[in-house]
């Protein structure tokens, strides 16, 4: 007989046995092995009455036509979690999401501290500050080629092609780090040995114009040849990834000379037209201090 718990019992009454068992079963938690020892215990299960299953640690209740759990996964709805956090749902396990979106900026500080989980320590979460993360291996091994003379520096320098503001005459112009627009005629940079010096021609301009070195000026239009020690080319000029690189090494410059050294200067120049490299060269050992020039290595476009 369902709800006779809740039955007003007066001195005297007479209650059956059918009474009695709901109402003993109504109050009641029982215990079962399982799920399915509850079941073949209650073969006529009344709403509302508990049982708790000891194989999952769980509390049930027969709603009336099945068994539902009353302790376990449930769903947080209608929490606010915080600034840039929301959680819980219509159906499922509870969830927990981070918007960064909604969160302020803040310039980090080798002092701020970020949780992670420990893969060493089975997942555990932990925290640790910005000073102590490590670098990527693969920036640890390129720094250890570097310091192990393997590797060189890498400089970028890109080069686009324009008229030298003669109106008859395409000369190559260079552009670096924050440098815009057209670029620089004939600039002139510093190098040192163990540097690699990257000129990207895969700006459109550079279509049909290669950039090239030679110790000959204007190169192979003035019965010169073209420059290969530690240069390397890749691609065709103007398309994509197209550039050509030098590497300043002992081997670059050549033996040593009363004047220098056995390659003094190299002059960029373009194979197919003449008078583009105009007066910019590579000077890779300065002839002479007294005129001002440190005995470092210079790159000279002038």
């Amino acid at each position: 007989m369902a709800g006779a718990g809740f039955k007003v019992w007066n001195t005297g009454d007479l209650i059956n046995a059918s009474e009695f068992n709901t109402y003993i079963m109504e109050q009641t938690v029982m215990v079962f092995a399982s799920s399915t020892a509850r079941d073949s215990a209650i073969s006529s299960p009344s709403e509302g009455m508990f049982a708790f299953l000891k194989d999952t640690n769980t509390l049930t209740f027969y709603t009336g036509s099945t068994w539902s759990n009353f302790i376990g996964e449930g769903d947080i709805t209608g929490v606010t979690a915080g600034d840039g956090l929301s959680g819980g749902g219509a159906s499922g396990a509870v969830t927990l999401n981070v918007d960064i979106n909604s969160e302020s900026s803040v310039t980090p500080v080798s002092s701020d501290e970020i949780m992670l989980a420990d893969a060493s320590a089975s997942n555990a979460i932990k925290k640790t500050t910005l000073a102590n993360l490590p670098i990527s291996t693969a920036t640890q091994t390129a720094l250890d080629n570097i310091t192990a003379g393997t590797s060189s520096l890498t400089i970028p320098i890109e080069v686009k092609v324009a008229d030298d503001g003669s109106g008859s005459q395409n000369v190559f112009y260079m552009l670096n780090g924050t440098d815009s627009g057209a670029g620089t005629k004939t600039p002139a940079l510093d190098v040192t040995v163990g540097y690699k010096y990257k000129f990207d021609i895969s700006d459109s301009s550079n279509s049909g114009h290669p950039l090239k070195f030679s110790t000959t000026k204007d190169g192979t239009h003035n019965s010169g040849s073209a420059f290969t020690t530690n240069v390397t080319e890749s691609g065709t000029a103007g398309s994509a990834n197209a550039y050509i690189e030098i590497e300043i090494t002992p081997e670059t410059l050549g033996t040593a000379t009363s004047t220098g050294s056995t390659v003094n200067k190299l002059f960029y120049y373009c194979p197919n037209h003449s008078g583009m490299g105009a007066e910019g060269n590579l000077s890779l050992y300065p002839v002479s201090a007294s005129a001002g020039v440190s005995l470092g290595l210079v790159l000279a476009l002038s």
